[in-house]
């Protein structure tokens, strides 16, 4: 049993002073520590994202020295880069750590350092060029973030129990994260202007996000600090009190959320009753729920079925009594069994959500007990969409809907997930700043994820497009034949040779008409002029129009299967076949009748060669998801594009990666036959969701 002692009389005044003075030491090495922590947290995720588009930004920051290098030079720089740009991210970081663990203690030394003189020398051009690009990214970064430097010294100051400090003296200044990179970038295989283009990149995509970075930080060391030690008299007390109780002040929404409450307990019967005793009752303090939830959350795997079943605030009320020692009757106060309804609300519609895989369901609703440690006396975390422990839930929650665990980056975010949700279901979760931290590594992990997934969209839509364009030229082509052919009684060969062989030569010339439509007319002229001289005259003037034509059109069908490099043993055997043809039809009045038997209308092989379009009924956009179902579970897949003339729809995973491209008539089979689903998907967060129901009742 832990002894509180209220009486300075019990502990020597040089033990008092000692304690205090630890106590000041550790509270100075906790603000710097989180200092530290969050500064590399957002200047980590910039220099991550730098790298991994360095190839592009070094490009464009090159310039016109890029004009200086050959195209096999160039490509052997872009290799050099992508070799060492693991390495560039690594030592630039731990340069980075290194340097704020450090910084504190050893900041502004070097200016009282002696110069040694005999070391000095003169230095060439190609360094004056490069160090004067240094001191300008430097000198830009300190005037653009002048005020959030002031403002970052000064705090800096106060941690460290100063009036004032240097510039030097902060560790995170311009010119020593610049110069950090330049310790890393100097020993690399670069010549000067790679490695000011290098300088640069980080300039445009990591130096111009220090004034974002210092704002963040500013916020943080405005915040005031939760509460965790309590001076009584003139020693540490950890013995909780009133202060941990203060509350936020009711506002004008929460108090509508409150009386949508009171109509929800009204209209969902008594397993959801009012336990809100008349006034005058001695209500539990937040320290007593708090400790509550945490034994709660601590034996949640060992409770019984029944016992889970029951609502969040009677679980937390039966294990407060259990814990009592006082003879007092106490209950929650109206405030604290709202927020406790909310809570309880709010992870009742994730349990209920089909899109959530049930590994992934079964952790997210972990946070339950701690979100609910959380939220007392915090009433902006159901009033405010930004607020940060909502924003976490939502993020854990978008971040689990759609995971293919067949997929290797689908796992990794299922693991992401776990690794939160452990975090924040034992002792940090239970605490507001612990929520705050991970809310932040959340989110940028999940920025990254959905960049990365966003590029590799884009790159696929890319390869697709260029692959519809081919397939789109392939059905103008093909109705061009079908359109020539309509109506026509033709022999079978011939259509064999338009369709098979013709289309390649009209294919070729129709992706080549930007340049020459010359060869386009010109190869749908040859098909006409082929089709006339097939089909029978009607009389001597008809038979001598086909005679003229003749010749031209043998040297324009030569000319073009010459173009797609036809096989020379079919080539010939076709106008072979095509000049007895030819002789039978010139020579024979009656060659109509002759030929009648080889031949057979176009029209029935249309629908041979076309695949109708799919009812518009399917009628999915784009960002649409929908779950193909199989014998191994469902796949879900997100539409990202589709082609109404080509009749094509790609789907991809959540990490942007290509699972299905189908034909619009497939997936319509699909769906009749329920092997695939259309998902219906509400946009709204998770939160969002709960609150606008109960407000809508």
């Amino acid at each position: 049993m832990e002894i509180f002692f209220n009486d300075t009389r019990y502990i020597p005044l040089g033990n008092r002073q000692q304690i205090n003075a630890d106590l000041s030491h550790a509270n100075k090495i906790d603000k710097l520590g989180k200092f530290t922590s969050v500064f590399l947290q957002y200047f980590e995720s910039a220099v991550d994202d730098c790298c991994m588009q360095i190839d592009l930004e070094f490009g464009l920051q090159l310039g016109k020295n890029r004009d200086k290098l050959s195209k096999e030079q160039y490509i052997k720089l872009l290799e050099y880069l992508r070799s060492v740009k693991p390495d560039i991210k690594k030592n630039y970081c731990c340069q980075i750590s290194n340097m704020l663990d450090d910084g504190f203690q050893k900041a502004g030394n070097k200016e009282h350092e002696q110069v040694d003189f005999s070391k000095i020398s003169l230095i060439s051009d190609e360094e004056v060029k490069e160090n004067h690009v240094i001191m300008l990214i430097i000198r830009q970064c300190e005037h653009l973030f002048y005020e959030e430097l002031t403002s970052l010294n000064k705090y800096l100051a106060l941690f460290q129990g100063k009036h004032t400090i240097a510039d030097s003296q902060n560790p995170i200044f311009p010119e020593k994260l610049v110069n950090a990179l330049v310790e890393v970038i100097k020993p690399l295989k670069l010549n000067t202007d790679s490695r000011i283009a290098l300088y640069k990149t980080f300039d445009v995509n990591v130096f111009s996000q220090l004034g974002f970075i210092y704002r963040e930080l500013i916020k943080r060391c405005e915040r005031p600090i939760p509460p965790q030690l309590y001076v009584v008299g003139e020693i540490t007390d950890s013995r909780p009190s009133q202060q941990v109780d203060s509350a936020e002040q009711l506002s004008v929404k929460f108090g509508l959320l409150q009386k949508k409450l009171a109509l929800w307990r009204t209209s969902y019967g008594p397993a959801a009753g009012d336990l809100t005793s008349a006034a005058g009752k001695v209500f539990y303090q937040h320290f007593e729920i708090i400790n509550a939830l945490q034994i709660l959350q601590q034996f949640n795997d060992e409770s019984e079925l029944s016992e889970k079943m029951q609502p969040l605030k009677c679980r937390v009320l039966k294990k407060m009594e259990e814990l009592s020692f006082s003879d007092k009757v106490k209950n929650l106060s109206p405030e604290d069994e709202d927020v406790l309804d909310l809570v309880a609300l709010i992870f009742s519609q994730i349990e209920r959500d089909d899109l959530l895989q049930d590994f992934v369901k079964t952790a997210i609703l972990q946070l339950m007990m701690p979100m609910a440690a959380v939220s007392l006396g915090r009433y902006s975390i159901f009033t405010t969409p930004e607020n940060t422990v909502r924003q976490l839930l939502d993020d854990v929650f978008v971040a689990g809907l759609f995971l293919n665990v067949e997929e290797y980056d689908d796992r990794l975010i299922q693991q992401r997930i776990v690794s939160a949700v452990k975090k924040m279901s034992r002792d940090s979760g239970f605490e507001f700043s612990g929520w705050i931290a991970e809310a932040g590594e959340f989110s940028n992990y999940m920025n990254k994820q959905q960049q990365r997934s966003q590029d590799n969209e884009e790159n696929l839509l890319q390869v697709l497009k260029d692959k519809q364009v081919l397939a789109s030229s392939k059905k103008i082509v093909v109705r061009v034949i079908e359109y020539s052919v309509r109506g026509k009684m033709l022999p079978k060969e011939i259509i064999v040779f338009l369709y098979d062989v013709w289309s390649e030569v009209l294919l070729d010339a129709y992706t080549d008409q930007v340049e020459s439509s010359e060869r386009w007319i010109k190869a749908v002229q040859a098909m006409d002029e082929l089709i006339i001289s097939v089909v029978p005259p009607g009389d001597d003037q008809a038979r001598k129009q086909i005679l003229k034509l003749l010749p031209g059109l043998i040297a324009e069908l030569r000319k073009g299967l010459k173009q797609i490099s036809y096989d020379k043993l079919a080539q010939s055997r076709f106008f072979k076949d095509l000049a007895v043809r030819h002789i039978i039809l010139m020579d024979n009045k009656d060659a109509k009748k002759t030929l009648a038997e080889g031949e057979y209308s176009a029209t029935d092989s249309e629908q041979v060669r076309f695949e109708r379009l799919v009812d518009d009924s399917l009628n999915l956009t784009e960002q649409d998801w929908v779950a193909f179902i199989s014998e191994s579970g469902r796949c879900w897949s997100k539409l990202i594009w589709k082609n109404a003339d080509t009749e094509t729809m790609l789907f991809v995973g959540k990490n942007g990666m290509k699972m299905f491209e189908i034909k619009m008539s497939a997936l319509a089979e699909k769906l009749r036959l329920g092997q695939a689903a259309i998902v219906n998907n509400n946009k709204k967060t998770i939160t969002e969701r709960v609150l606008l129901d109960l407000m809508n009742l």
